[in-house]
């Protein structure tokens, strides 16, 4: 008797565990990126990566120019869809709030990657770097390029109220105040185009021929930026660092246009915001705040196995 016993135990047991699994909540994620660039496409190709593992449906859209005039309509637009996350890297730290306000009032959870908001009572986490350490990696690396030469340096940035360009922009001025070889003569702002970044920079470098160094605090100006340098052909004389690690920019580094990278995390980006929708779908519990860590990479280093695996490859929106 014992026997029978056993064997319907074990399928009882089998078929508790059946209804377990399918009880699990597979949640509908919707990843609204800002702009489909290098550092987008590695937070994407991550966010896939973790929906397959963890069990999310995922849908991807990227908006065609950084900024809320963008952003906020295809926001409107995923909510149609009636998703339970919309995970996004909100691209003004002011002008989000409202809109992100009206989708939680809907029920719908909200994870910011990369860039935050001045407002962040809405979100259930954000996921990012530190971004003012960022900003004081930019100034170490573009110090270390220059060495002992004395001259002027300048910020390219995209635009301000973008929470992550407004502090690496601060921790690179706390930072490069203490080179006292270095004047900072500040920033300009030249959109998040790369051709208008380059024409800026163009001008800038007519306007003052004793700069030594340029810092750019994302992809798209650094991208500008160098291709500025290299029109003019001085990338002996002045030293350019940048802040992401697309193909584009690794080649520019390699070529010597680009000195140094400030090399972001996208990847675990995209793949924790993901996992962590899954865990609070499932009435688990996640970090309202969570670092992702970065190095920095020059010509010398960037083969290596330490940082070759930071560099952003894929394609994924």
């Amino acid at each position: 008797m014992k026997l029978p016993r056993l064997g319907m135990a074990i399928a009882v047991m089998a078929m508790l565990a059946g209804q377990s699994h399918a009880q699990e909540v597979r949640p509908k994620v919707e990843l609204v990126l800002g702009i489909q660039i290098g550092f987008h496409e590695a937070i994407a190709c991550g966010a896939r990566a973790a929906a397959e593992k963890f069990g999310a449906d995922i849908k991807i859209q990227a908006a065609k120019n950084y900024g809320p005039a963008d952003q906020v309509p295809l926001l409107n637009s995923v909510l149609a869809r009636k998703p339970d996350f919309i995970v996004l890297d909100p691209t003004n730290r002011t002008s989000l709030v409202a809109p992100l306000m009206d989708v939680v009032s809907q029920g719908v959870k909200v994870i910011a990657i990369d860039t935050t908001l001045d407002d962040t009572s809405m979100l259930t986490a954000r996921i990012g770097t530190d971004n003012v350490e960022v900003g004081r990696q930019l100034a170490r690396a573009l110090a270390q390029q220059i060495g002992d030469k004395n001259g002027k340096v300048v910020m390219v940035g995209s635009s301000p109220g973008i929470s992550t360009v407004d502090q690496r922009i601060q921790g690179f001025g706390e930072e490069i105040a203490k080179f006292k070889n270095i004047t900072f003569l500040g920033t300009q702002y030249a959109g998040n185009e790369v051709s208008q970044a380059q024409n800026m920079f163009s001008s800038l470098l007519s306007a003052n021929p004793d700069l030594v160094g340029v810092a750019s605090p994302s992809e798209n100006p650094t991208m500008g930026v160098a291709g500025a340098i290299r029109n003019a052909g001085v990338a002996d004389t002045v030293s350019l660092a940048g802040v992401d690690a697309s193909e584009a920019e690794i080649e520019l580094l390699k070529e010597g246009v680009i000195d140094a990278l400030v090399i972001q995390q996208p990847y675990a980006m995209g793949y924790q915001a993901v996992e962590d929708a899954v865990k609070v779908a499932n009435g688990g519990a996640v970090e309202k705040e969570a670092a992702t860590g970065a190095i920095i990479g020059t010509k010398a280093n960037i083969d290596t196995p330490e940082v070759s695996k930071y560099l952003y490859k894929g394609s994924c929106i």
